[in-house]
């Protein structure tokens, strides 16, 4: 493997992203027209609606305009410059865009499960508070051994090193009661709950969005992916179909691992890692290949740039359109 497209998860939505990139390139702009259409959203409220006040973040079109700027960087990458992956992954959300853009489901497809996703009903209004919080313990520690053993208290995502090494970010999800209470174990300050996340995502206890979205599930193709696609979830590379479909499957309750994709890539043999759209950047950076953020045209200059100076081997492109060339 040399060139990987590595995408971030969710909670980056910024209104107003995809823009510049928007207004200079056509190809671009015909892959929101095509957004567009199969979401019955405007592509300007694409670009800048924003949440109500206590909204989830999956109800608002957070996920869809990050979902359209990543397609949209591709479409410039490929159609441009002649730019293609041989791998991808994605954290959370960004795994199933990245299975788009390694073919294994279509564009309308995704479109269509991230408007349904928005009609999740939310938990019972007298059920118990959820939450999520972050907390850095030993990078040598076992983030699931870690919290095994505490009621309702569950590993979310594994984020990898941070600092200068010796500590791993993780964030855990669960019944804020439960998450509070394990808190008063740890030193002052230690757990940080995060006020604007009110739902345990990648959790149990999301089991609901799990069964909601299974019809839709079952109606969607998926087809063996072009490219391998290395799993947030574990150390390993999606090629089947079926992979895929249990990756969209598992994605509201399991949880995720910057380290599993990350170290799948690697194992991979990638050379360099073009992380695409809005992303924590950071996240990425302790990766043993070189990663370029792109996200603006300045960006995508970058990017070119990078390939050609590291020498990367890019797959023949035969011309075709933005739909088939990137998923």
């Amino acid at each position: 493997m040399t060139l990987a497209y590595v995408l971030d998860g969710g909670m980056n939505d910024q209104p107003g992203a995809g823009t510049e990139l928007y207004e200079l390139f056509p190809s671009v702009q015909r892959t929101y027209a095509r957004i567009a259409d199969w979401t019955g959203l405007d592509v300007q409220r694409i670009f800048h609606e924003q949440r109500e006040p206590g909204q989830e973040h999956r109800q608002g079109v957070g996920a869809i305009r990050q979902a359209a700027a990543v397609l949209g960087i591709a479409d410039v990458l490929a159609e441009e410059y002649g730019i293609t992956p041989t791998a991808v992954c994605g954290l959370s959300f960004g795994a199933l865009v990245a299975a788009s853009l390694a073919g294994s489901v279509e564009r309308q497809d995704l479109f269509t499960f991230l408007m349904r996703l928005r009609e999740v009903p939310g938990p019972s209004p007298d059920s118990p508070r959820q939450a999520v919080a972050m907390l850095r313990i030993p990078v040598d520690t076992d983030p699931g051994a870690f919290v095994a053993d505490v009621p309702d208290v569950h590993l979310s995502a594994d984020l990898g090193r941070v600092s200068t090494g010796n500590e791993r970010m993780v964030l855990l999800g669960g019944y804020r009661s439960a998450l509070e209470t394990f808190g008063a174990t740890l030193p002052p300050g230690a757990l940080h709950i995060a006020e604007e996340h009110g739902s345990a995502f990648h959790s149990p206890l999301q089991r609901h969005i799990t069964d909601f979205l299974a019809p839709t599930l079952d109606a969607i193709t998926f087809r063996d992916p072009r490219v391998p696609v290395h799993s947030c979830m574990e150390r390993k590379a999606l090629t089947t179909g079926e992979e895929i479909r249990d990756l969209f499957r598992r994605n509201p309750t399991d949880p995720v691992s910057v380290p599993h994709m990350i170290g799948g890539l690697e194992d991979a043999g990638t050379q360099l890692g073009l992380v695409l759209g809005p992303a924590a950047f950071g996240t990425f950076q302790n990766a043993d290949f070189p990663v370029v953020h792109v996200e603006s045209p300045d960006h995508v200059f970058e990017a070119m740039t990078a390939v050609y100076d590291f020498g990367i081997d890019l797959p023949p492109v035969e011309p075709t359109s933005s739909e088939t060339v990137a998923g």
